[in-house]
């Protein structure tokens, strides 16, 4: 083999390797720049949630790395790093739709992102029992702010629309669907 080979090889590793994902996130952020600067659109009206998710999703990160074998001392920053990424996505929507009224109904999403942190950072350990119970308690908080949203948004807000009885159709068309399954997987 000669040389020049061998460098193509290597170059086609690097470009494999995601090694050049830093030009690639460069040249988006200068094309992104460069839009909102034609068009006089002010980014931070937008990004500004990710300053409350980059933080989340670092703190995510140690217990990301862990392996079973290998569980990082740091690992346990995934619960408040759910926490900080739920807030900033929930941040996110409420800021893309501008209603940040849907605070009152969308809290016990915060308590579920606890439970999903600790779910995450306890996926090894094999604990059944912890598992099923971070899961019933996730449903049981989604439910719960589907109930409160619909309360907040008819009765309070006075804000009916037609996309909120076609979710309430669907999640029950969902949850009927799921039992007869379970019922035929059990019977």
């Amino acid at each position: 083999m000669n040389e020049e080979t061998v460098y193509k090889a290597q170059e086609k590793a690097k470009l494999n390797s995601g090694s050049s994902l830093a030009p690639w996130l460069l040249i988006a952020t200068g094309v992104m720049l460069l839009v909102a600067g034609m068009f006089d659109v002010h980014l931070l009206d937008y990004f500004w949630p990710a300053f409350v998710i980059v933080p989340g999703l670092l703190m995510l990160y140690p217990a990301y790395k862990s392996t079973a074998g290998d569980q990082s001392t740091w690992a346990f920053l995934a619960i408040p790093g759910a926490v900080f990424a739920a807030t900033g996505a929930l941040l996110a929507l409420m800021n893309l739709f501008n209603h940040f009224e849907a605070w009152a109904y969308t809290w016990p999403l915060i308590a579920a992102s606890i439970a999903g942190g600790v779910l995450y950072v306890t996926r090894f350990d094999g604990n059944e029992r912890l598992e099923a119970r971070a899961h019933k308690f996730i449903r049981t908080m989604v439910l719960f702010t589907a109930g409160l949203a619909v309360f907040f948004e008819i009765f309070v807000f006075q804000n009916f629309s037609p996309l909120m009885a076609l979710g309430l159709i669907g999640f029950g068309v969902f949850l009927l669907l799921r039992d007869r399954k379970e019922a035929r997987v059990a019977g």
